[in-house]
């Protein structure tokens, strides 16, 4: 399903963990390059039928990535302190099978792919108003931190140590695709349908 062995674009992380973290970087850079398109009045609107604004989503969205930053460090202590035989790839892709089950995304948006990066370094933020440009740099200095303590993991420890959270236990490949399927569906359900000229 996943070609985990015959990719190794950054230089950085183990083969397994890069496919999901470029993934979650490309999803988050598109998020805020949608974000910057909006009127403070678009971010910050809710009312009847639409009880959730997109400031709401995206606030949320970056809470979760920061909650994954808070348990990923534990998590890996206390796989330390206990002897778990390596994840097979079938079983990697058992989980991640199981996590896009439960969100149920659709397809990335048009031209996902056409963004390129490789780095939460690259992130790229449009100046907007100070709140919203505080979240965002809070939000990739969050995933700089998450891909330093990825990039420190051995081939052998991205199979073998688990992620433990209030969502579950999750391979480590799992966990980082959790939260970009997370991201994903909040804004599926409360950002999408309102950006008319999302791309």
């Amino acid at each position: 399903m996943f070609p985990f062995g015959k990719m190794n674009e950054t230089g950085m992380l183990t083969h397994i963990l890069e496919i999901f973290w470029i993934e979650k970087l490309r999803f988050t850079q598109y998020t805020f390059q949608q974000i910057a398109k909006l009127t403070e009045e678009e971010y910050e609107f809710s009312g009847e039928g639409r009880p959730k604004s997109i400031a709401w989503a995206v606030d949320e969205m970056a809470a979760y990535d920061r909650n994954f930053s808070f348990y990923l460090p534990l998590s890996m202590r206390v796989s330390s302190l206990f002897f778990f035989a390596p994840y097979q790839e079938n079983e990697v892709e058992k989980d991640i099978e199981s996590i896009r089950d439960k969100y149920t995304p659709p397809a990335f948006p048009v031209r996902f792919l056409d963004i390129s990066i490789d780095s939460a370094k690259q992130l790229e933020i449009k100046e907007s108003s100070p709140q919203r440009d505080k979240l965002l740099k809070d939000w990739r200095l969050t995933l700089l931190r998450l891909e330093d303590r990825l990039s420190k993991l051995s081939e052998e420890d991205a199979f073998k140590k688990r992620y433990a959270s209030l969502s579950g236990i999750h391979t480590i490949a799992g966990a980082i695709n959790n939260s970009t399927e997370f991201c994903h569906f909040l804004w599926n359900q409360h950002a999408a349908p309102f950006i008319n000229h999302e791309s």
